[in-house]
Order: C-alpha cells, then sequence, then structure tokens
C-alpha cells in the first residue's frame, strides 16, 4: 500500500514477533473468560468433529501448536507452519508429547 501501512514481510514480522508472540499466544489461550473459553473449544470441536484417523493436517499460522495438539488424537499427523522461530521453538517444547506433530518455520 501507498500509504506505508502495509510495506512487506519485514514490518509485519516485526509486529508479529513483537504482538503475537508465543508467550503473548499462551496466556490469551489460557483465558478464564467463560466467552473466550467456549469459542477455543467450538473451534477445534468443529475440525476435529470432521477428521478420520488416516488424515493429514496441515495447519498455516500454527503459532506455538495449541489447536495441533488438540487436533493430534484425531489424526494420522499434523504438520503446522509459522513464520516466527521463537513460536517453533516454544511449539516443539509444547507439542514434545504430541509424536504426530511437527512445527515448521516457513
Amino acid at each position: 500500500m501507498e500509504d506505508g501501512k502495509n510495506t512487506g514481510r519485514g514490518k509485519m514480522s516485526n509486529y508479529y514477533a513483537r504482538s503475537l508472540n508465543a508467550d503473548r499466544l499462551a496466556m490469551v489461550y489460557e483465558t478464564e473468560l467463560p466467552r473466550i473459553r467456549r469459542y477455543l473449544e467450538a473451534e477445534t470441536n468443529f475440525v476435529r468433529s470432521a477428521l478420520r484417523p488416516t488424515d493429514n493436517v496441515l495447519e498455516a499460522g500454527a503459532g506455538y501448536g495449541r489447536v495441533m495438539k488438540e487436533l493430534a488424537p484425531y489424526a494420522a499427523s499434523v504438520t503446522g507452519i509459522d513464520i516466527s522461530p521463537d513460536n517453533a521453538a516454544y511449539g516443539r517444547e509444547y507439542l514434545a508429547g504430541s509424536p504426530n506433530c511437527s512445527l515448521l518455520v516457513m
């Protein structure tokens, strides 16, 4: 855009690293607010209800793997991609108990 608000991946990845890093995402998803908790559960229940044990799942913008971990017991494999090396590193620890998950940086 000519107004400078969307000048390329560099600025977006700086915003992403600063504002949407794994630690902040985890804090958001650990909410006790009932309305938010219901939304997060409905999000994964919707996808989970359509999965078969032989399915391979790809999640783009996987963050640290919150959704991946919830879907892992219901799919053959779950692969997530994210642009943040920090999110992927955090996610690899978070997903350590889910052997059918892999989290990659693009």
